[in-house]
């Protein structure tokens, strides 16, 4: 049986615990890690996985109600052959348009020459008299007022 030797500088020293406990601790750390790392991994992959298999159902649930919808349109009504005969039919007589002849007196054309007057000279107003009384001045110092109505 061999035994492990961490130190192989020294291959004839044999390790301690201690140096055997951080050993297992370092082992334990990179175990760890490396668990995180295939974790990540699995989730992206699984919601890669996820998003194409949507994709997929979507696909073809489209691909489904469009022949179901393309299926479901009413075929065209049947084409029917339409026979068409000659009618031979006379035209009618056409009559005459009565000859109506309406006579209208003449009248003589009316008068549109106006005559206008030679306008007279312009005449200046009057001026009317003044009709408001006027009051005298009286010599008598003992005069009244009138009263207010």
């Amino acid at each position: 049986m061999t035994n492990f030797n961490p130190n192989p500088a020294n291959p004839n020293r044999v390790s301690a615990s201690r140096d055997v406990v951080q050993d297992n601790q370092l082992l334990r750390e990179q175990n760890i890690a490396m668990r995180e790392q295939n974790r990540a991994i699995r989730e992206n992959d699984s919601a890669a996985t996820g998003l194409m298999l949507g994709m997929l159902l979507f696909g073809l649930a489209a691909l489904g109600f469009g022949l179901y919808f393309v299926n479901q349109r009413p075929s065209p009504a049947p084409t029917r052959t339409i026979i068409e005969r000659e009618k031979t039919t006379t035209a009618p007589v056409q009559q005459p348009a009565p000859n109506v002849n309406v006579t209208v007196p003449n009248q003589p054309a009316p008068n549109v020459n106006v005559v206008v007057p030679e306008s007279a000279p312009p005449v200046a107003p009057t001026v009317a008299p003044s009709t408001a009384p006027t009051v005298a001045p009286s010599s008598d110092a003992s005069q009244t007022a009138p009263a207010n109505p």
